[in-house]
């Protein structure tokens, strides 16, 4: 599809590219994260991978500074790759461009395939995204902006009711988000948050949707929706912190939910496009169960958690990934009427989940065990059953796949930072217990056993 381009490729996580590199001639991927798949790729494949964790030997919660770091750490050797390169050269960033990139890229005459930073910072504002929520016409949770040390809680309880959440401006999977149901857990995130204005609203429950979309400039594509995964305690997260994603199990929620999301998604990919934004974008809803309404609450202007699942299991079905439609579409390989025709092709479900783990919050760790990143029975035997990075390469019931999230051995994890990420073609959350299923539980369990996490002092 990109002929002989050399492609450069920027993203948080390296593991996103694999469901690219079938339709992409990837030569380089930038990524903040590291496992041993990577050597495993570079040898089969030739793609070089340049991760600022196996330079560092650390893993952080994310944030946005530790994408800074990378292209300075590996400057030389990406210089040269580019000097190698054929005359096509484009870097595609997946997430927010760090300036860095953004200027070895004019340096070396490379295109760089990127929305404008300060564009994703203004659209990744809670700020903006309640005020086109309102200008849209579409459903807001009754809240308000304000700041926590100007009220009582008994005071915001009277006007929004008991059960609350307070969130920043800006976070990621669900960080600057505290729930608050009292009086001293309203102290609590007033000392946390300090004087920063804050969005208090009701808390509906944790009942998520999140979706993929794509923002061209004569449409917009709306993927299949997945339920997300967030505050697990098998998984190590506190309420609110993102988990995982599960496509199969959305198609366990009503119809009118997932049409209503749907429908929501589009007209904000509209507003998005009005903006000047081009390429794939996400929304995560929260769904009132007592009035099957969607309520908008996150917007991520990038590639999502969930991109890298949808993706692979596209892949796996034999159908264009969305993902692919985005890098093509920006490329100019791909038409965008070309994309639009198959509009309802990427709509329909597949087979997919993930589930994350999480550090304790509390103190750093070091990974003493051995986990590979292969496919995996641990109702079978607690080794690997088979090397493994695909969908496709799952065959049979009750097997997962750990993913190059896997960190290698010796590595330290910050609080709070994605331990490990495994997949599945299977359903592995039930919506009506709000609950993993007990065989993926008795897997988590095992999985964190292979990891062997040490508590080390504080970095």
């Amino acid at each position: 599809m990109f002929g002989s381009a050399w492609i450069g490729w920027f993203c948080w996580n390296g593991h996103y590219s694999l469901g690219l590199s079938q339709y992409c001639p990837l030569a380089v991927v930038l990524c903040v994260d590291d496992s041993e798949l990577y050597d495993d790729v570079e040898r089969c494949q030739g793609i070089q991978f340049f991760s600022l964790e196996r330079h560092t030997g650390r893993r952080f919660e994310r944030r946005d500074s530790a994408a800074e770091d990378v292209v300075p750490r590996y400057r030389a050797a990406l210089e040269e790759a580019l000097r190698r390169a054929a005359e096509r050269r484009r870097i595609f960033a997946a997430s927010m461009a760090p300036a860095s990139l953004a200027a070895i890229a004019h340096q070396y005459g490379c295109e760089l395939i990127a929305n404008p930073p300060e564009l994703c910072r203004w659209l990744g504002d809670k700020t903006n995204l309640q005020a086109a929520l309102q200008q849209l016409g579409l459903p807001r949770i009754p809240g308000k902006w304000m700041r926590l040390s100007e009220s009582r809680y008994s005071e915001i309880a009277r006007e929004l009711g008991t059960d609350l959440v307070a969130q920043l401006p800006h976070g990621n999977g669900g960080s600057g988000t505290i729930f608050l149901s009292s009086e001293a857990g309203y102290r609590l995130a007033g000392e946390l948050f300090g004087d920063s204005c804050v969005w208090v609203a009701r808390d509906l429950g944790q009942l998520s949707v999140n979706i993929n979309a794509l923002a061209l400039t004569s449409g917009v594509i709306v993927s299949c929706p997945s339920v997300q995964l967030e505050g697990l305690a098998a998984a190590g997260a506190r309420r609110g912190l993102y988990c995982g994603n599960d496509f199969v199990s959305a198609q366990d929620l009503p119809s009118e939910i997932l049409e209503d999301v749907s429908d929501q998604t589009l007209r904000l990919g509209w507003w998005l496009a009005s903006l000047g934004y081009r390429g794939l974008f996400g929304l995560d809803f929260v769904i009132d169960q007592a009035t099957s309404r969607a309520f908008a609450v996150d917007l991520n202007p990038r590639w999502q958690g969930s991109t890298a699942p949808l993706s692979l299991a596209e892949q796996s079905m034999g159908r264009l990934p969305l993902a692919v439609a985005d890098l093509a579409s920006r490329a100019g390989v791909l038409g965008e009427s070309e994309i639009l025709r198959s509009a309802d092709r990427f709509r329909e479900p597949v087979s997919a989940a993930h589930l994350c783990l999480r550090c304790p919050d509390s103190h750093w760790s070091r990974v003493d065990g051995d986990l590979r990143p292969a496919v995996y029975d641990f109702a079978v035997r607690d080794e690997p059953l088979r090397p493994g990075c695909r969908y496709s390469d799952l065959e049979n019931p009750g097997e997962i796949l750990v993913t190059g999230s896997a960190p290698r051995r010796g590595t330290l994890l910050g609080p709070r930072a994605h331990a490990l990420r495994f997949a599945t073609n299977q359903q592995i959350f039930d919506v009506a217990s709000f609950s993993l299923l007990p065989w993926y539980g008795q897997a988590v369990t095992k999985l964190w056993s292979a990891l062997a996490l040490q508590p080390v002092a504080a970095e």
